[in-house]
């Protein structure tokens, strides 16, 4: 790693792609749209008193993180205690400022699953605490891991599962719905931890 000072790496990404171009874009319109007044007012004296040169338009600035270092340090604590890693982070990372509470709570801790309930549907997990709080790495990567989690999204379809002193039942929420068949079983067996476990819940019929 280039710089000791981890946290200071991170932000120092400058300004976005996106701003960059919307930037140079706002520049040339006015660089334009003042080349073309200068061709009008040249030859009419009136419309030189009358008008003005077209101003800028504002642009605000949106930076972009620099999150490679901290991305693979965070991967580098795979197979160590959660806890140790995050005690670890939030010493690196300060919280109490904003820049700090930033790559923390919006980026590094988002990349880390860290409960069997939450949910695939709105975040992508690259690691995962598992049931011994330990950080691990799915097996499976990038295009492979990919369609495994659509595929895995697709099946569920929004349920969830439970066993019971009934079997095997499919949940909406806590609603039942209907009682899984063996295919459906042995198909759930098959998954990876990460994806069974995000969708299996105690049951909510008290045992008998």
């Amino acid at each position: 790693m280039a710089r000791k000072d981890l946290s200071r790496t991170v932000i120092e990404g400058g300004r976005s792609r996106g701003n960059s171009w919307d930037r140079r874009r706002s520049h040339g319109v006015e660089r334009a749209k003042t080349r073309a007044w200068l061709d009008v007012v040249a030859q009419d004296l009136e419309e030189a008193e009358a008008s003005a040169p077209v101003s800028i338009k504002f642009v605000s600035k949106d930076f972009r993180d620099k999150l490679g270092p901290a991305q693979r340090w965070l991967a580098s604590q795979v197979e160590r205690p959660w806890s140790k890693v995050y005690s670890e982070l939030r010493a690196r990372f300060d919280a109490r400022t904003v820049a700090g509470r930033h790559i923390v709570e919006d980026h590094l801790l988002q990349m880390v699953r860290r409960h069997p309930i939450e949910s695939r549907y709105h975040r992508q997990f690259e690691l995962y605490v598992d049931e011994h709080g330990i950080l691990k790495q799915p097996k499976h990567h990038g295009r492979a891991y990919q369609t495994m989690r659509r595929a895995a999204i697709a099946w569920f379809a929004g349920r969830v599962c439970a066993r019971t002193y009934r079997g095997w039942w499919w949940f909406r929420g806590t609603i039942p719905i209907a009682a899984m068949t063996r295919a459906e079983v042995r198909h759930l067996d098959g998954l990876t931890d990460e994806f069974r476990n995000s969708h299996v819940i105690a049951s909510p019929w008290p045992a008998r």
